[in-house]
């Protein structure tokens, strides 16, 4: 094939997920020629966002990585009014992802939400609201004026630079974040800083949701980034083969008219509490309820934290009136094929029950239910038939990130994504070809594009 020719990219990507769509944009501002290619008809990958009826569609011939479905029904009123992402997740005010949507240019392309109430669920069937500022705290009732001021003191160190300081040293041991009695002490203090450092960025909340789903949306306007810096997308074909050369890797698609070739290949892997103000009540929009390990009983888990993730319609992915509920629960050490239903329907129970009126607990109007595994690194796999060959060298896997709490899978996928670059840049050898611009200076630069070619 001709090295000029119209199929001929220097980098393919396989799959629009965040971690791919970033790296996607990264390139082509650094005038890399990219081709984006995705099996779905659809942008996000395993991050997407989908109305109902794609979302009935997609369980009907699930992508890998997703097993154990059910579900309620096939019907629901105004089905395309919904935007359902198949990544839950939150955007911290401050950190790697938020970086890169606002010097890119990239978040003026969606819209976005500050998280009204983060809550923690109490045996007692009832949600308290996190304290979210030092005001909170003074607020709160069911702290001391003592341990009050003790854990103001303690805040201030941890959103501090503690790292070397004497607290630090020695075996002492912390309590905090709720995170497992053996999980390290300093992983947890980055979190806790990371959290303090996040609110008040752009509102009380630390927590910012994305419009029509969150991660699929940015995701797709992060390949409309790489798109106006000359990327080409294909979606909604198959792979039906990959063949390599010495110095170059060739794709065959389904029903599309000719082969693409590349030198490098970077695939996907397939309510208020008792204390409440005198303000007139109002539903929430939006809100996380933390379920810790033993506090619904019975049914749930006594190892484990589970998180409920609530969207109304302030994040456009549902109509006026309804809410689209997310929960999810880790299972460390399952075995065999644990039933998903069986797992979650007593939290999606207790939530209901926070909104109960005269006439009871809400109904759904839909529930799915599904286990979702780690991603494993693994070259794209073609349609079933059809040949592979062993991968060369210079393919890139770039893994997706695992199941991760709800506001870290956006930062894990841009610091992921930096990565990536980096590394496609010294396969191409382009840091080579400029030797006054580094891989750093080409990613800064991409982050200060304003999202303009």
């Amino acid at each position: 094939m001709d090295s000029d020719g119209e199929g001929a990219f220097q980098v393919i990507l396989v799959g629009t997920g965040l971690t791919e769509s970033i790296t996607a944009a990264a390139l082509a501002k650094a005038g890399v020629k990219v081709a984006h290619i995705d099996q779905n008809p659809y942008y996000g990958a395993r991050e997407a966002s989908l109305s109902f009826e794609e979302l009935i569609q997609w369980q009907t011939s699930p992508r890998p990585g997703f097993s154990s479905f059910s579900r309620s029904g096939d019907l629901i009123e105004q089905p395309r009014a919904y935007s359902i992402s198949l990544a839950p997740s939150l955007i911290p005010s401050n950190g790697p992802l938020i970086d890169a949507l606002v010097a890119s240019g990239v978040s003026r392309y969606g819209g976005f939400r500050l998280i009204e109430r983060v809550c923690v669920y109490t045996p007692s069937g009832t949600i308290k609201a996190v304290p979210g500022s030092k005001e909170d705290i003074f607020k709160n009732k069911d702290i001391s004026l003592v341990d009050k001021r003790r854990l103001m003191r303690f805040l201030m160190f941890a959103a501090d630079d503690f790292e070397g300081k004497k607290e630090l040293e020695g075996s002492r041991r912390f309590s905090i974040s709720r995170v497992p009695s053996d999980y390290p002490t300093l992983p947890a203090l980055h979190r806790l800083r990371r959290y303090l450092r996040s609110a008040g960025r752009y509102g009380a909340s630390p927590f910012l949701i994305g419009h029509y789903g969150s991660a699929g949306e940015i995701a797709q306007g992060f390949c409309r980034t790489a798109a106006v810096s000359g990327a080409v997308y294909v979606l909604g074909r198959d792979i039906e083969s990959i063949t390599h050369s010495e110095s170059s890797h060739v794709l065959r698609l389904a029903d599309f008219p000719e082969p693409l070739s590349c030198s490098l290949l970077i695939s996907s892997q397939s309510s208020p509490n008792s204390d409440a103000s005198d303000e007139p009540p109002r539903p929430l929009d939006t809100a996380v309820i933390v379920f810790p390990p033993s506090s619904l009983s019975p049914g749930g888990s006594t190892t484990v934290s589970a998180t409920a993730l609530l969207t109304g319609e302030g994040t456009m992915s549902c109509p006026r009136g309804k809410w689209i509920l997310y929960l999810a629960l880790p299972l460390p050490d399952a075995e065999g094929s644990p039933d998903p239903r069986t797992l979650l329907a007593p939290y999606l129970d207790a939530v209901l029950a926070l909104g109960s009126d005269a006439d009871g607990p809400p109904t759904p109007l839909f529930s799915t239910f599904y286990l979702q595994h780690p991603s494993s690194t693994a070259e794209p796999t073609p349609t079933a038939g059809t040949t592979l060959e062993i991968a060369p060298p210079h393919i890139a896997p770039s893994s997706l990130p695992p199941v991760l709490p709800l506001p870290d899978m956006g930062d894990a996928a841009a610091v992921h994504a930096e990565a990536v670059f980096r590394a496609a840049l010294a396969v191409l050898g382009i840091d080579d070809e400029d030797e006054h611009q580094d891989d750093e200076a080409r990613w800064q630069e991409f982050l200060a594009s304003d999202g303009n070619a």
